[in-house]
């Protein structure tokens, strides 16, 4: 009869005790499989960023994670607006050669120096010493070149909901002072990585300026400059940069021709007129091209890169390196 009663009180505590332990394995399990799906999910995200992993007493919850949903085509419209309006605003490379891209890790460059030109030798035996060779060989940095913007949880949300297109205009503003930045390295230099530009470097060779405000002079300052460097064996193409101010007074009826004063001066460079706001003063430059002269070395163009989250928003940069080589700077003359 006391066997009987105790397998009745085990029996009891079995039924009482089994839905207990069964309820939180099976709550357990579904935790564990909730956190595994979490990590399919985030891995199949294009851009997921972990955030802080935040525990409480008696329980482990998942990471909470800030994501970036941006649809292909809307990186690709990214990078491809940036890309768009660098190639637009930047004037230095419409008549400068490119070396390069190297790379985004290229950090520096070889920079040699070169007499002006010299005769090609002419005899019988072919004995004469003379080459062209490198009278010295320095080391040029590349600086980044960069400009931030902001794209908003929101918008691009919105942009998905709505199948509307993602408004890059804060993109195209940063692509704009980028390559305004770039210019302004070209032509004046920086103070921050010790180099010269166009405007100041040293050697270059010079043209006393006119009064341009009067018809003709323009074209005149111009011809006298090509004429100088022509005379020193800087042959053309040549391309001629101005401020703003000059390129507007150039734009006039020259006497009674019927012609724009900007028309004949384009005949004598070949390179193109450009204006340029990166210029400080009103001054004329004429370059004799060829990277032979002078090129824009360049680690990595100017592109999208993804900064990170901050407030749900999403930040980007813009950014490139570049630095100005002059290897000749006698292939410069300024009109000032």
């Amino acid at each position: 009869m006391g066997s009987l009663k105790q397998f009745h009180i085990l029996a009891v505590l079995f039924v009482t005790l089994v839905p207990f332990y069964f309820s939180q394995g099976v709550s357990t399990s579904f935790a564990n499989g909730a956190e595994g799906t979490e990590g399919v999910e985030a891995s199949a995200l294009p851009c997921v960023h972990p955030g802080p992993a935040h525990e409480t007493e008696g329980s482990n919850l998942a990471n909470i994670t800030s994501e970036i949903r941006l649809r292909h085509e809307d990186w690709e419209k990214l990078n491809r607006v940036v890309h768009e309006t660098a190639e637009r605003y930047a004037v230095g490379r419409k008549f400068m050669n490119v070396y390069g891209p190297l790379g985004t890790g290229v950090q520096c460059v070889p920079m040699d120096t070169y007499p002006a030109p010299s005769k090609a030798s002419i005899d019988m035996l072919g004995e004469s010493n003379e080459a062209v060779h490198s009278l010295k060989r320095d080391i040029a940095h590349l600086p980044l070149i960069y400009k931030d913007f902001w794209l908003y949880w929101r918008d691009i949300e919105a942009a998905h909901k709505c199948e509307t297109p993602l408004d890059v205009s804060a993109a195209v503003a940063a692509a704009i002072a980028t390559a305004s930045r770039e210019d302004d390295l070209i032509f004046n230099g920086s103070e921050e990585t010790g180099t010269t530009g166009l405007l100041n470097t040293s050697n270059r060779q010079t043209v006393k300026i006119s009064d341009w405000s009067a018809v003709g002079n323009g074209f005149q300052d111009v011809v006298a400059a090509t004429e100088k460097l022509y005379s020193t064996g800087f042959y053309g193409p040549y391309a001629l940069v101005l401020s703003p101010r000059f390129y507007a007074q150039i734009s006039r009826v020259f006497d009674k021709t019927g012609r724009l004063e900007i028309e004949g001066i384009r005949e004598i460079v070949k390179g193109g007129v450009h204006q340029s706001y990166a210029f400080k003063k009103d001054v004329a430059l004429v370059v004799s091209m060829g990277s032979h002269n002078l090129d824009l070395a360049v680690g990595t163009n100017p592109h999208v890169e993804y900064w990170g989250p901050e407030n749900l928003n999403h930040r980007f940069r813009v950014v490139e390196s570049a630095v100005l080589r002059v290897k000749c700077a006698q292939a410069i003359c300024t009109v000032e």
